[in-house]
């Protein structure tokens, strides 16, 4: 068996919401998480053991996109949600892509649910972005 190797950098990894790829500003430690909310099966056993496993269809997600308080995206998501807001709320695309794997995560209605908010200190700090995403499909995968 050969050994191989990979590489993986954060820098390769694309993020996008309402068509507008956002791809400087990182935070300095983790700067995507992608979470979904419920679990995909549930399982619930009888007294005398006898079970059955439920499919759950909510697949609800939430992604965490955290950027250095300095960053022009935050300007870019800031618009995004604004006119989000004003037309009472639009969904909008999402995807996201690692680039020098197989991980992707993409949907057609995903929101801003909040405007982040803010603190000012002695050096820069960062930013946080919560969107919720209905129905993603995703894809973990590796390198």
């Amino acid at each position: 068996m050969v050994a191989r190797s990979t590489v993986y950098s954060g820098n390769a990894v694309t993020f996008s919401l309402s068509g507008i790829t956002i791809e400087s500003g990182r935070g300095e430690d983790t700067f995507l998480e992608i979470s979904q909310q419920e679990d995909d099966f549930t399982y619930k056993a009888g007294l005398d053991g006898e079970g059955v496993w439920s499919e759950n269809l909510n697949h609800y997600t939430l992604v965490t996109l955290t950027l250095m308080q300095t960053a022009a995206g935050n300007g870019v998501l800031s618009a995004v949600h604004n006119a989000s807001k004003l037309v009472g709320g639009l969904p909008a695309p999402i995807f996201v892509e690692d680039r020098n794997g197989t991980s992707k995560m993409v949907s057609g209605a995903a929101m801003i649910l909040k405007t982040p908010d803010e603190t000012f200190a002695k050096e820069a700090g960062t930013t946080v972005w919560v969107i919720g995403v209905h129905s993603p499909e995703r894809f973990v995968g590796g390198h």
